[in-house]
């Protein structure tokens, strides 16, 4: 799975189709989220490799104000021992994690968040949209876990994605949403299932459970384009 694809499935694919553009307007109340990111030992725990932050900047007219909005997404990715009678012997990057945060506007009386009003139906839909090769196909279940003083709750849909652009494996993508002080957080999910490879939910939660949201965070800005790593 293409961790780029995954960023913009996540950051455009749920933000960008909610949010309007407003260029040009020099006079606009700003709000920001607070960025997060998995702490450096529970992505370490997980397996996970941390490929930076990018943050994206949407334009609303709000309260009869015009207001500019500031996101962040993080992203994490693993490489996976996947059968070697497909795969061949070498790791396929197929385990993808991201975690966005997004700013909760209120004007007057008008509140406006681009992300708060979507099912995570919504959101697995316009992963997909946004994401060559996967295909989501059902709900089949769920669990709760502890982070950030919060409780989790996950949405999980099972699917289908194609690998090294030519074999199809069987996937399961996790969704949660949360409030969490004034910001709106998704955290996002997609990795081979349970009976191809056992034990990667676990890996999800450990990173889930290591989540750091704070206004002073620090984070590896990165711009679209940029690989952020090594493949």
């Amino acid at each position: 799975m293409d961790r780029r694809q995954f960023i913009g499935a996540l950051a455009a694919g749920v933000i960008g189709t909610a949010a309007g553009c407003l260029s040009g307007i020099d006079d606009m109340t700003t709000f920001s989220a607070a960025p997060a990111r998995v702490s450096e030992e529970a992505a370490a725990e997980a397996g996970y490799e941390y490929r930076g932050t990018r943050r994206r900047v949407d334009e609303e007219r709000v309260g009869g104000e015009d207001i500019e909005a500031t996101s962040y997404v993080s992203t994490y990715d693993r490489a996976i021992d996947l059968p070697a009678e497909q795969f061949g012997d070498e790791p396929v990057r197929s385990g993808v994690f991201g975690v966005l945060t997004t700013p909760q506007v209120r004007v007057g009386d008008a509140d406006f968040n681009p992300v708060s009003d979507l099912s995570n139906r919504e959101i697995a839909d316009r992963i997909q949209d946004h994401y060559a090769g996967l295909t989501i196909e059902r709900a089949v279940g769920g669990r709760a876990l502890e982070a950030l003083g919060e409780r989790f709750s996950f949405q999980t849909y099972g699917g289908t994605a194609t690998l090294q652009d030519e074999y199809e494996a069987d996937i399961v993508l996790d969704i949660v949403q949360r409030d969490h002080e004034d910001d709106h957080i998704v955290v996002a999910a997609v990795y081979p299932a349970a009976d191809v490879v056992p034990g990667e939910t676990a890996r999800i939660d450990t990173l889930v459970r290591g989540l750091e949201h704070y206004d002073d965070l620090e984070v590896d800005l990165v711009e679209d384009g940029a690989d952020g790593g090594e493949e």
